[in-house]
């Protein structure tokens, strides 16, 4: 599934939590989600409980929304690929070092426009796979202490460390939404 994780099996260092600086307290929520100390992992763990949660589910159920105004399962899916996305070019532009603050995003607009419903939910899984792969690949990939680098982002102080671990809590949230009001 992950390419490259033979490849570079002997090269990858463990990325721990401990390098996290000054975490904003509105990632909290999503941190206390991930156990694991390693980015990669984390991402890779998150990924199969994902997959293993939606195989049970088919286009109809994936359209249906447990409340008026509330996403339906692709809609909340494209919002964590949407997400995802947003983190890997933050993490990337502060590792690079972006200077410029770097803009929020207005998730329940992204997810309004994102006409989710109207994809089948293989595509949706197929799409977040690849985006997926590319967290995997860029997290792999950053030099250690480009990973520490700290930038501004949506008025916070952030490290890409911080956006690697934040993905994965952010999934395991969502994860934990549709098991408990979905299915």
């Amino acid at each position: 599934m992950f390419r490259y994780k033979d490849e570079l099996k002997n090269y990858i260092r463990i990325m721990s939590k401990q390098w996290m600086e000054n975490v904003p307290a509105y990632f909290e929520t999503y941190l206390k989600l991930v156990k694991e100390d390693d980015i990669t992992e984390a991402l890779e763990n998150t990924w199969r409980e994902l997959t293993s949660l939606i195989k049970n589910v088919d286009d109809v159920k994936a359209n249906h929304a447990y409340e008026e105004g509330k996403w339906t399962i692709k809609e909340m899916l494209l919002h964590m690929i949407d997400t995802e996305r947003i983190f890997q070019y933050r993490s990337l532009s502060i590792a690079r070092g972006e200077m410029n603050e770097l803009p929020g995003f207005d998730h329940n607009r992204y997810a309004e426009n994102s006409k989710a419903n109207a994809r089948t939910l293989a595509s949706i899984m197929d799409e977040f796979r690849s985006v997926r792969n590319a967290s995997i690949t860029l997290y792999e990939n950053l030099a250690e202490g480009r990973l520490k680098f700290k930038g501004m982002a949506n008025g916070l102080v952030v490290q890409p460390v911080q956006y690697g671990y934040i993905t994965s809590g952010h999934v395991r949230h969502h994860i934990n939404v549709i098991q408990s009001r979905y299915i």
